[in-house]
């Protein structure tokens, strides 16, 4: 049996709802052991069904029990037991939603708040929903006929909850190394701004024009209707397109620059969509998928909350587990694999000597980065920013392939070094050109992982093993080392060499099926990228956390596709548990009545309004001076709003109709009603809340010029999470790094 990573560590969540419910989940995945303290009257999620919205349930529901089921449950009102608990704690998770009383002096605390500590917004109230619209995600979602829109998944309270497990670990790494407790805090917008969005600002810095994701303006295919179903594509880089043209039988298309782009296909949208509706409208989804596969065209089946549990890989790898209360539920998606002890005395790297801006958490230890395009890099920025020295393995002849999103024509000599998604996740990196698949680059891989701490890679399984470079081999030279394998769809199964990157996990588990209108196709918007990064920091942090103290090196792998079926967790626990699908519902959704997005005076200008329960409702009431409609007896309950949500749109679409956005948002917040202006996400950088934080850290590159960086979403006085460099040129560092090897002058 393989030893959990965090055995013996103590934690304590304090928190109500799912981000930090989730966060200690994870944290009991990977061993701790977690104590969960409720209020008195029980957490609210508790009696949570997004299958009976507006009736409580009489126990404990299902999202509660798969949130909690590896936790010790100790009531608020027991106050001995929660001393007790709350005495022996090493982290204890806290929200802003609690209070706890005589925190201990000496454990680590992780507070989650909906804006942070501070900034014209702290303490506003706030929820997914409303979060959404100030994070600039529902800006990019939806069409001309229809509002700004929401995603339906709620991706913000996981990405909080994933990055509140960092936070967690950071502070123990950082306790171990001065030997005092540390506090985080985690905003979820800042962390919804980094995980939903693609770096529209460093789009509009680039280019000076809106970046790809603008509402009614996205990347098409997605997922689309086909014969005797819905199939999910995924055409990101001129290869696939080429590869997508062989596949549909048109070479004549291979090369076609009017398609071999993200931003060319959304310029012709028609003449793409007339090219690829007609062959998919003859194929069924296992057609496609099986040429998917042989042509190495990233596609996907599409699920929802039901069709998900029958996928024959997932059935193959058993990511279903029976909950102990009667359903099925997600697995971790951490998967130990081997636990190694060194046989000789650790020859770690030592941190460079060039750092100016503070200790952090993981000063000293060196990670080597073999990841590509967004996933995998997500997870070694994490590291990087919290201290490590993040060396990124590059091919001179295929450096990462994200670069190739680039905002430069090929004909510029530094085409791939404008890459907005690039800049955003590799600042503080050093890059190191290397071709590994020569016998001479193997050997001075291999040197680096002898001063390496962890190595991180997202290739498909194969590729590591076929150069001589997998962890059996790399262990021969660094028996501590800690690996991190992040392929798509995990290391075996059916689908295990298919190609698969955010668009199709999100399309696949279930997550797209509930964003759109009941009359629209499913959108995907490439969030499950960024939040399996965090997921895959957590990951290494966890590994890390145990080498410390017991000096095992391991070997993790972390499927995208697993981490994306725990996000979409609540459409598939409602389903087994309760027999309810639940169905994209545009803005409207199971925790408001009403819950929507309502038109201002002026052009595009929306407001997000959230209402999820009577007492936000008399809230509305009297902020909006009681006006006589919202007194009916029907509209008195959250049950009969819902019936009555047409009527109740009616009306307040006519109020805001006459308000300024702003204006109308301000009086909303001051009132205690949950409101949000839908935010551009192309000046996301300029929103207050942000610019009052200081978000954004500016850097010099050496050929881009001054670039606006998002940070990460937590932050702490004990440590620093400055962005110590810019995102590298491919190859910038290679004959620094050799002559730290001793191989170059």
């Amino acid at each position: 049996m393989t030893v959990p990573a965090l055995a013996g560590l103590r934690v304590v969540d304090a928190s109500e709802g799912i981000a930090g419910a989730y966060a200690t989940k994870l944290l009991a995945d990977l061993g701790a052991e977690v104590v969960k303290v409720e209020g008195v009257g029980g957490d609210p999620l508790r009696h949570w069904s997004a299958a009976t919205p507006d009736e409580p349930l009489p126990d404990a529901g299902a999202l509660f029990a798969f949130l909690h089921e590896e936790k010790t449950i100790v009531e608020g009102a027991d106050a001995a037991a929660v001393a007790d608990a709350l005495g022996a704690a090493d982290v204890v998770v806290v929200d802003e939603t609690r209070e706890v009383v005589s925190l201990p002096l000496g454990a680590c605390v992780v507070t989650i708040s909906a804006f942070g500590g501070d900034g014209p917004l702290a303490g506003m109230p706030a929820d997914e929903f409303t979060l959404q619209a100030w994070c600039g995600l529902m800006s990019g979602i939806g069409t001309a006929e229809t509002t700004p829109l929401p995603m339906g998944a709620g991706h913000g309270q996981w990405a909080t909850g994933a990055m509140a497990a960092v936070a967690a670990l950071a502070a123990c790494a950082e306790r171990a190394r001065t030997g005092a407790p540390v506090a985080v805090e985690v905003s979820a917008l800042e962390v919804m701004t980094v995980c939903l969005l693609n770096y529209p600002p460093l789009y509009r810095q680039f280019t000076g024009s809106p970046s790809l994701m603008t509402r009614g303006a996205g990347d098409w295919p997605q997922i689309v209707r086909c014969k005797d179903g819905w199939i999910g594509l995924c055409i990101f880089t001129p290869q696939q397109w080429d590869d997508f043209a062989g596949m549909i039988g048109r070479p004549d298309l291979v090369g076609d620059d009017r398609f071999n782009s993200m931003r060319g296909r959304g310029r012709h949208r028609e003449l793409t969509q007339s090219v690829i509706r007609p062959w998919l409208a003859e194929h069924t989804p296992s057609e496609i998928f099986e040429l998917g596969g042989l042509f190495r065209v990233p596609v996907a089946y599409v699920g929802n909350g039901h069709e998900v549990l029958a996928m024959e890989h997932f059935r193959a790898r058993r990511v279903f587990v029976e909950n102990p209360e009667g359903f099925e539920q997600p697995r971790s998606p951490f998967l130990t694999h081997a636990v190694s002890r060194p046989a000789v005395a650790r020859t770690g790297a030592r941190a460079r000597g060039t750092d100016t801006a503070g200790a952090r958490p993981l000063d000293g230890i060196r990670v080597l980065d073999f990841t590509a395009f967004w996933a995998g890099p997500a997870a070694t920025h994490v590291l990087a920013t919290l201290g490590a020295d993040v060396v990124k393995i590059e091919s001179p002849t295929r450096p990462d392939g994200m670069r190739f999103a680039t905002t430069r024509p090929p004909s510029d000599p530094k085409w791939v070094e404008y890459s907005p998604t690039f800049h955003g996740t590799n600042p503080g990196k050093r890059s190191v050109a290397v071709d590994f698949s020569t016998p001479e680059g193997r050997e001075l891989v291999l040197r680096l992982v002898e001063q390496s701490d962890v190595v991180v890679e997202n290739f498909t399984p194969r590729v590591m093993p076929n150069a001589g470079l997998d962890y059996h081999d790399l262990v021969a030279r660094r028996p501590d080392l800690v690996m991190l394998r992040m392929p798509a769809f995990g290391l075996d199964g059916p689908w295990r060499d298919h190609a698969g990157f955010a668009q199709t996990s999100e399309q696949v588990s279930g997550i797209a099926w509930l964003t759109g209108t009941p009359g629209m196709e499913p959108v995907v918007r490439s969030t499950v990228d960024p939040i399996a990064g965090i997921h895959g920091a957590v990951a290494v942090l966890a590994a890390l956390h145990d080498r410390r103290h017991t000096g095992r090196g391991r070997l993790v792998e972390l499927p995208m596709a697993e981490v994306a079926l725990n996000v979409a967790a609540e459409p598939i626990v409602t389903w087994s548990a309760y027999g309810a699908l639940l169905e994209r519902e545009g803005a409207r959704g199971p925790r408001g009545a009403p819950q929507g997005v309502y038109a201002c005076r002026g052009h595009d200008q929306w407001v997000a309004l959230s209402v999820p329960d009577d007492t936000a409702w008399r809230a509305l009431r009297a902020t909006l001076g009681d006006p006589p409609w919202m007194r009916a007896d029907e509209l008195a309950t959250s049950a009969g709003r819902r019936a009555q949500h047409d009527v109740v749109d009616r009306e307040l679409s006519t109020w805001f109709a006459d308000q300024e956005r702003d204006d109308a948002v301000a009086r909303l917040l001051a009132g205690g009603v949950r409101a949000a202006p839908v935010w551009d996400q192309n000046v996301e950088d300029e929103l207050p809340q942000h610019v009052a934080r200081g978000f954004t850290q500016w850097l010099d590159h050496p050929l881009a010029g001054r670039v606006g960086h998002p940070g990460i979403g937590l932050r702490s006085p004990q440590f620093d999470t400055r962005y110590r460099a810019p995102a590298p040129t491919v190859g910038q560092h290679t004959a620094e790094v050799l002559r730290e090897l001793g191989l170059a002058r």
